[in-house]
């Protein structure tokens, strides 16, 4: 806590700087008196924009990927040197392992509690500051803080839920855990009383893509609706992005997709993207975890490679996406190529790195991908599969993404077997989820919404999307590291079930032999 009240004071510390160039590079160094900040719409905006600073922080960008890939069938460590990797990529994940920290998250959380608190002071404070600004602000904050609970809640579950700003060490630190479907519930619910209110688009193309607006709270509360098995309100939402005539949006081409989206970013089906730039803020993790430069000082490269997707059926011979996002080597290593590499050669034939063009020059400068249109597409094809009322809908939104990525074989080269049954369509779409959203963060995520579907499948699905991927490993080990539910989430961090005596730990952690919670 008290880190977050040191965030919050730099963050103060940085009002005034409003320009485009420096919105999203907010990382002032002198602290301010909270009394006398909060005195017009520009002190609001730069708080806004440490928001959106601090989530391009080295240590809120590594748990996306850790939390959302690492365990999953995505990734193997690759040249990883870091112990707490290697210990999680072993199934040795203990409440004393550097990944169970959440402060990155809640110092984020933290900065958009304090706008909704202050933003309407500086708003009676300055006569220039209009209600539509403030209400657009407060819309944008709710946003982020939606986004950063509900990736909390997908990878601990059990988390104490906050809206109102720490702002002094004067303040009760002791929180409850919430329950995390009443958390969720909340957030959808706020965000759709803030939707009319956020802005649409600006006309800073960045601005748009970087910042929350209103199809982004639409992209949100489709999601979360998703995760709670609300299937007509993800439909619904989805329909709302899709017919956005005043921020119309469309996929990529085939020729152009690799490179347009996850290289210069930004692109046509891009919905919410964090910005990155070498010469202020660069994108430090996806250097190290999927490249070869760029990364910090002294830190490894490609931490992560792909997972031997040749032992699958996962890509036909024609999808794009089994050679640009990762590439096979003679040696068997599977270096992965998204974000941090692309090729202009389009073709089917068996590539190797030399016809990649690597961002050695550049690192860094990559975005990092959180809502596109595609999203859009497959969280709408996965409710409607789940309502089992239009497969043959389900099965068209699902070709728009696959026939993308599969331009040599043409529009209609997906089989359309899987229509006439529910659990076939259920397979198919998350298979192109995987596909098309590989090394994204999501995947980790789709299994346990597989598995919250239909929990008597538990055993099952574990087996067949988990399980394959530690072979190295001794399998009864595996088999008790992965017999039950809630060994699935992240347990808490032994230094905050010190500091905060109402939290409790995962079960699972409780009552495992190897777990020392007073360590």
């Amino acid at each position: 806590m008290k880190k977050i009240i040191y965030t919050l004071l730099i963050a103060l510390a940085g009002f005034g700087a409003t320009s485009c160039d420096d919105f999203f590079d907010l990382k002032p160094s002198n602290e301010m008196v909270l009394d006398e900040f909060w005195t017009s719409e520009s002190d609001v905006l730069s708080m806004v924009g440490s928001c959106y600073r601090s989530m391009q922080e080295p240590g809120f960008m590594e748990r996306l990927l850790v939390w959302g890939e690492l365990r999953s069938d995505n990734v193997i460590l690759g040249t990883a040197n870091n112990g707490n990797l290697i210990d999680i990529a072993n199934l040795n994940l203990l409440p004393s392992n550097g990944f169970t920290y959440w402060g990155d998250f809640y110092n984020v959380i933290n900065l958009c509690n304090t706008v909704e608190y202050y933003a309407p002071i500086a708003f009676e404070r300055d006569p220039n500051f209009t209600r539509g600004q403030l209400n657009g602000y407060i819309a944008e904050v709710k946003g982020i803080r939606a986004y950063c609970y509900y990736t909390l809640v997908r990878a601990f579950r059990d988390i104490p839920f906050i809206t109102e700003p720490v702002i002094d060490d004067t303040q009760t630190f002791q929180v409850a855990q919430s329950d995390p479907e009443e958390i969720l519930r909340f957030l959808i619910n706020d965000l759709k009383a803030v939707e009319a209110q956020a802005v649409t688009s600006w006309s800073n193309e960045s601005y748009t893509k970087g910042r929350v607006t209103q199809n982004c709270i639409r992209a949100l509360i489709a999601d979360m609706s998703l995760w709670l098995g609300e299937y007509q309100d993800c439909i619904t939402y989805c329909n709302k992005i899709m017919t956005d005539a005043n921020a119309p949006l469309s996929l990529a081409p085939s020729n152009v997709f690799n490179q347009s989206v996850f290289i210069d970013g930004n692109s046509t089906e891009s919905i919410f993207e964090l910005q990155f730039l070498r010469s202020n803020i660069p994108n430090y993790i996806v250097c190290e975890y999927f490249g070869t430069a760029g990364g910090r000082s002294g830190a490894a490269h490609e931490v992560f490679r792909a997972y031997d997707f040749s032992t699958t059926e996962l890509f036909s011979l024609t999808d794009i996406r089994g050679y640009d996002f990762f590439f096979p080597s003679k040696s068997g290593v599977y270096p992965i190529k998204k974000f941090v590499s692309y090729r202009t050669d389009i073709t089917t034939e068996l590539v190797n790195e030399g016809k990649y063009t690597n961002l050695d020059a550049a690192a860094g400068n990559t975005n990092w991908m959180i809502y596109r249109l595609a999203d859009v597409y497959l969280m709408k094809a996965e409710a409607m599969v789940e309502l089992g009322t239009d497969l043959q809908g389900a099965f068209d939104l699902v070709c728009r993404t696959y026939d993308r990525a599969n331009p040599e074989a043409g529009p209609g080269s997906l089989s359309n077997e899987a229509v006439g049954s529910q659990q076939a369509m259920r397979k198919l779409v998350f298979d192109e989820r995987q596909r098309e959203f590989l090394f994204e963060g999501k995947r980790y995520f789709d299994i346990i919404r597989l598995i919250n579907r239909d929990r008597a499948q538990f055993s099952s699905i574990v087996n067949e999307y988990l399980v394959p991927k530690y072979t190295t490993l001794d399998q009864a080990t595996v088999t008790s590291k992965l017999s039950e539910y809630d060994a699935l989430f992240m347990p808490i961090r032994d230094a905050e079930l010190k500091a905060n005596l109402l939290l409790k730990q995962n079960p699972f952690y409780e009552v495992s032999s190897d777990i020392d919670i007073n360590k």
